[in-house]
Order: structure tokens, then C-alpha cells, then sequence
């Protein structure tokens, strides 16, 4: 049945994506502090915080399960360079420790922090940061949705995300993309294209930022 829901709802979107237009807007920040390193084992920090479902017409899964299986799917087409942790084991460790996650999807950076070589080991202890490598099957790199909002407005549904890439070992920022995007497609059919979208992006950004792909497709 779950199956089922997948593809009514993966048509859905695709019929949308021939009659929707958007408007978009990014700005990214690279910390020149950091020496890229080569990639390793990525985990990304699950969405748990998209807000109640719109009215939707057909079918559509939950989505928490859509956007799980679209990281999956966007982060694994970097075969050689990246492994990705299974969605399945990020989101049940991190909604295990829900002071752990609130506190990485609460980081907020000014304008000097940015400046001064950004790091998770200003928020989280020592212990914090290995029991996330160790539990997330020695993962090095750490992927945190700082935002993400589905906002439905005037029969349109309006994205805001932001990205942050960490190191898990020095604990450095290595890169933040922000989008603001407006789709006119309402109801829970938008939202679920609008969160694909931005994940599409997210990985684009990461070919682009960090693994330095001359062009990342989305």
C-alpha cells in the first residue's frame, strides 16, 4: 500500500511540475578556514519539523516519508565519492535524542561567528559529536536542516531552507546555502513539490560546494 502511495503521489508531482512556475532566491556561505577533506560517509539530519498536512487530492504519503526517500535518492547519485547513512538510522537516532537535534537545528550563526571558523564544538560537547559518529556508522560529515518551512499563502506554497554542511571530526562549518522559493501550487500536492525542490537543491549544493562538480545537476 505504501508503494502504491509512493507512485499516485510521484505522479502527482510530475503532472504539477508541467503547470507550476517559481520564483527563487539563494545565497551561500563557504568557510575559507576549512581544508576540504576528501568525502567520506555523509549522514543528514532528518526534516521532524514540517508542520500539519494541507488538504491533498488523490493520495499522498506521509511527508516525512517523501522527504526521507528523496535524500536517500538525490545523495546516493554521488557513487564513489560519497556514502550516505540510510535515513532510516539518522531518523531514529535523532528522534531518540530530541535535546541533541534541537540543538543542531536551532544553530544560528551572526555575522563574527561566521567569520571566526564556525563549529559545532562551540554548541556541543565532545561526547556529543562522538556518539554522533559512532552512532551513525562513523560518519564524517554531518548535513543540518537549519530551516526548512512550507508555508501555503494565497494558493501558493513559499519555501524557505537553509543547508549547513559540518565536519564531524574537527567539527567545522564547511558551507551554508539559503533558498526562498515560491511555487504556485497549493495543498499538500505544493508542499511535497516544494520540499522536493529544496532537497533537489541541497544536493546540487553539495556537488557544487563541497565535492566541487563544475555543474551538480538537481
Amino acid at each position: 500500500m505504501i508503494g502504491l502511495l509512493q507512485v499516485v503521489y510521484g505522479l502527482v508531482v510530475t503532472l504539477v511540475l508541467h503547470g507550476c512556475s517559481w520564483v527563487t532566491g539563494s545565497n551561500v556561505y563557504v568557510n575559507k578556514q576549512y581544508d576540504t577533506k576528501p568525502a567520506g560517509k555523509l549522514a543528514i539530519v532528518p526534516l521532524t519539523r514540517l508542520g500539519p498536512s494541507l488538504p491533498c487530492t488523490g493520495k499522498c504519503p506521509p511527508l516525512e516519508q517523501v522527504t526521507d526517500q528523496s535524500f536517500q535518492k538525490s545523495f546516493e547519485g554521488f557513487p564513489g565519492e560519497v556514502q550516505t547513512v540510510p535515513m532510516a538510522t539518522t531518523r531514529t537516532f535523532f528522534e531518540g535524542k530530541s535535546d541533541l537535534l534541537n540543538k543542531v537545528i536551532g544553530i544560528k550563526w551572526s555575522t563574527e561567528d561566521l567569520q571566526n571558523d564556525p563549529s559545532l564544538r562551540k554548541i556541543l560537547s565532545g561526547e556529543e559529536l562522538a556518539s554522533i559518529r559512532e552512532e551513525l556508522g562513523n560518519a564524517n560529515l554531518l548535513l543540518v536542516p537549519a530551516r526548512f518551512d512550507l508555508i501555503p499563502y494565497l494558493g501558493n506554497v513559499v519555501g524557505h531552507s537553509e543547508f549547513q554542511l559540518y565536519d564531524l571530526d574537527s567539527g567545522s562549518m564547511i558551507f551554508s546555502s539559503l533558498r526562498n522559493m515560491t511555487v504556485n501550487q497549493a495543498e499538500e500536492a505544493g508542499r511535497g513539490l516544494m520540499a522536493l525542490v529544496l532537497i533537489s537543491y541541497s544536493k546540487s549544493d553539495f556537488g557544487k560546494l563541497y565535492l566541487h562538480h563544475e555543474a551538480a545537476g538537481n
